[in-house]
């Protein structure tokens, strides 16, 4: 199970014009606690920027889902509506869940969120799908802080 925290960026930026502008990022991190997540989006990003960024604000995020596309510029967050039937009572009960897509405009979006929906067993709807400011996302990868010996070591068992 995924721990998605919302953590934002600012840092100054150089235009084409060579005029310093301040600039705030988002980006979503998979991690076990604030402190991690703090930890690996500064590790993360140290390459990517090249001047000073200051980490202003970390908060849980409330996402149900990941949907991925590695070709997509933007991050939409997607209101869906799963339906279910309590059997105790026999009426209808309605769960939401968060889900952060990947995709090129709102109709990408809508589509890859759908595509994501499609093995979900229960009745669901796509209530809303809203642009985002998530510039990345960060999720956990095992093989991170492992040496290229225990690297091959990992893929060899699998």
């Amino acid at each position: 199970m995924h721990n998605w925290f919302e953590c934002k960026i600012k840092y100054e930026k150089r235009d084409e014009y060579g005029k310093e502008k301040p600039v705030s990022e988002s980006y979503v991190v998979d991690a076990l606690s604030f402190t991690e997540a703090e930890s690996r989006l500064i590790k993360m990003l140290e390459g990517e920027i090249p001047d000073e960024f200051i980490v202003t604000g970390i908060t849980k995020a409330k996402l149900d889902e990941i949907v991925p596309d590695d070709d997509a510029d933007y991050w939409y967050k997607c209101k869906v509506i799963l339906k279910d039937v309590d059997e105790k009572s026999g009426k209808e009960k309605k769960i939401q869940n968060q889900i952060l897509v990947a995709a090129d405009d709102f109709r990408g979006a809508l589509e890859n969120a759908e595509k994501s929906l499609e093995q979900v067993l229960v009745p669901w709807e796509i209530q809303q799908v809203a642009l985002t400011k998530v510039v990345d996302v960060m999720p956990y990868d095992a093989n991170a802080n492992l040496s290229e010996a225990d690297k091959e070591y990992t893929a060899d068992e699998e």
